[in-house]
């Protein structure tokens, strides 16, 4: 298939399909690999798109949105991830929006992004409806406290 006609907000709901997934994140972004992602330029487009991705009707697609912002490492997503860390109705997808925000060996540079969250991740820890979306905010609070 050919992937350069289509818009990113195209490419984005194409990320529920596994079997073209590769593919599109490479047309959307301009790369797969952890080292490819350190160096690619996001359009302003695709970036909109990843950002709407976030809302999507599909969980896979929020979760690869998600994914994807981990490893560009654009703290303009920050606000993005965290409100998704509270919002988004999969657990899961909650858990790695709250990993997103912290994880420094995602990051194309290996350091944290220059954004203090600390005070979201004790919310989320106190306030969300699955134990394992509220032990990740612990634990990620606790790395960032350097308690670990």
């Amino acid at each position: 298939m050919d992937y350069s006609d289509l818009l990113p907000s195209q490419l984005v709901d194409l990320l529920a399909d596994k079997t073209q997934r590769n593919a599109v994140i490479v047309a959307l972004v301009g790369g797969i690999t952890a080292t490819e992602l350190r160096t690619v330029k996001v359009s302003p487009e695709a970036k909109q798109a990843l950002i709407d991705g976030l809302k999507h009707r599909n969980s896979k697609v929020r979760w690869w949105c998600i994914q994807l912002m981990d490893h560009l490492a654009d703290e303009s997503y920050v606000p993005l991830l965290i409100e998704a860390s509270y919002t988004d109705p999969t657990p899961k997808n909650r858990r790695h929006a709250i990993h997103a925000t912290t994880c420094e060996v995602c990051k194309p540079n290996r350091q944290r992004l220059n954004v203090d969250v600390r005070a979201e991740l004790i919310a989320i820890a106190a306030t969300d409806t699955d134990a394992s979306v509220r032990e990740m905010a612990l634990q990620e609070l606790a790395e960032i406290n350097g308690e670990n």
